[in-house]
C-alpha cells in the first residue's frame, strides 16, 4: 500500500492531516460522512490525498461547523437573504466560465448550487429557526462548493404535505426522488431532483445531509442510497465538487 508520499495514506496519517481523532475518522465511516478510499478485509482504512485535500477546505470544515454547532460565520461566505446569495451565485458563475476545461458543465454546476441554495430559502421562508440565509464559500481552483444552513431541514419541510414520514432518511430519499407537489410555502420544491439527474450524468459529485441522513451522488450512480450520519445537523449541508 502507497504511504505518506503516494496517493494513499493509512487512517492515521488521515487523523493527523485534519486534526481529529483516529476514532473520528472511524466514526465518520460508519456514518458515511467520510469514506476511505480503501478498506480491506481486515479493517484497515486508507483515505486518498486528494479527497483529504478537499476536506481539509477551511470552506467544508467551517461550513460543517456552523451547521452542526451553529458556530459564528465567516461573513465573506454569509448570505443572509436570497438576494445576497444570487449575488454571490453570479460571482461564482462568471469565475467558473472563465476556466476554459470546464465550459460544457459551468452552467450545470451554476444551476446545481443555485437549486440547493435557493432550496434553503425557499423551504425556510419566515420560519428561520435561528439564523436566517444560507452559508455559500467556494474555491474554483479546488473545484468545491460548499452550501449550508441553519433551517428547519428536510424532513420538517416535507411533513407539511407529508405528514407521515417520520425520519430524516425517508424525507432525504423522498426529496430525491418523488415530485411532490403542494409544498408551501416554495413554488418549485422539486429541485433536488434535478440535482439528482444532473450529478448521475456528469462529473459533479454531491455529498448532501440533511439531519441525521446523507446521501452521496456521482455520476453514473444507480439509485440512491441513504446513510446514516454520524453527527446530525439541524438544517442543510452540501458539499459540491467538479
Amino acid at each position: 500500500m502507497v504511504r505518506e508520499n503516494g496517493k494513499l495514506v493509512p487512517i492515521g496519517e488521515a487523523a493527523r492531516r485534519l486534526g481529529v481523532s483516529v476514532d473520528t475518522l472511524r466514526r465518520w465511516d460508519t456514518g458515511g460522512y467520510l469514506k476511505p478510499t480503501v478498506k480491506t478485509a481486515a479493517g484497515y482504512r486508507f483515505y486518498s490525498s486528494t479527497k483529504l485535500d478537499f476536506f481539509l477546505s477551511d470552506l467544508a470544515s467551517a461550513g460543517l461547523e456552523w451547521a452542526d454547532k451553529n458556530t459564528p460565520i465567516q461573513p465573506k461566505a454569509y448570505c443572509e437573504r436570497s438576494s445576497a446569495f444570487q449575488a454571490r451565485l453570479d460571482k461564482f458563475s462568471k469565475e467558473l466560465f472563465e476556466i476554459k476545461e470546464l465550459a460544457d458543465i459551468a452552467p450545470l454546476i451554476v444551476a446545481v448550487c443555485g437549486e440547493i441554495g435557493n432550496n434553503s430559502f425557499d423551504h425556510n421562508l419566515g420560519n428561520w429557526p435561528d439564523v436566517p440565509g444560507v452559508y455559500f464559500a467556494y474555491d474554483t481552483a479546488k473545484r468545491l462548493v460548499v452550501l449550508a444552513d441553519r433551517g428547519r431541514g428536510i424532513l420538517a419541510t416535507l411533513r407539511q404535505v407529508r405528514p407521515e414520514l417520520q425520519t430524516d432518511e425517508k424525507a432525504l430519499e423522498m426529496a430525491f426522488t418523488e415530485v411532490v407537489s403542494g409544498r408551501a410555502p416554495e413554488a418549485r420544491g422539486n429541485g433536488l431532483k434535478f440535482v439528482r439527474r444532473v450529478s448521475t450524468k456528469y462529473p459533479i459529485h454531491v455529498a448532501f445531509q440533511g439531519g441525521s441522513a446523507k446521501l452521496e451522488l456521482e455520476q453514473d450512480e444507480r439509485g440512491v442510497h441513504i446513510l446514516q450520519a454520524a453527527d446530525p445537523i439541524r438544517g442543510c449541508f452540501a458539499i459540491i465538487r467538479f
